[in-house]
């Protein structure tokens, strides 16, 4: 089988749950499942502003998925995923793009840019807001 689903070099897959998950240097992340008939269709197309160079998931403190997007505009925004709507939930920025990307335990995350930067990151969790 060769699905067709972009339009330029596709640059990242992952698996996410039931889910495969494709990035591509036309500016397009594909969430694709699998039909009835056991072949692979588009179900939602997330469009970014610049290409996509990668894709990375974890989860968060609260359990819930975060999925980041490698740009090539030295930008990686992030998501709360629910996989048919992608709510971005932050963006960090580096010199150079970022060529690697590794989670780490304990909501830790590292980038590696162009310039040669390590970065270590991690996930803190929400404020909790009282009710009143």
């Amino acid at each position: 089988m060769t699905p067709n689903g972009h339009t330029d070099t596709i640059t990242s897959l992952i698996c996410w749950e039931d889910y495969l998950l494709s990035s591509s240097s036309d500016c397009t992340i594909n969430v694709w499942v699998c039909t009835e008939e056991e072949t692979l269709k588009v179900a939602y197309t997330h469009i970014e502003e610049n290409a996509v160079l990668g894709l990375y998931g974890m989860i968060d403190t609260d359990a819930k998925p975060i999925l980041f997007c490698l740009c090539k505009d030295n930008s990686v925004p992030t998501y709360s995923s629910c996989l048919y709507r992608f709510l971005e939930r932050g963006r960090l920025f580096t010199r150079q793009e970022v060529r690697s990307f590794e989670i780490g335990p304990g909501g830790l995350f590292f980038t590696g840019d162009g310039t040669g930067l390590l970065n270590v990151w991690k996930w803190l969790e929400e404020p909790k807001v009282p009710s009143s």
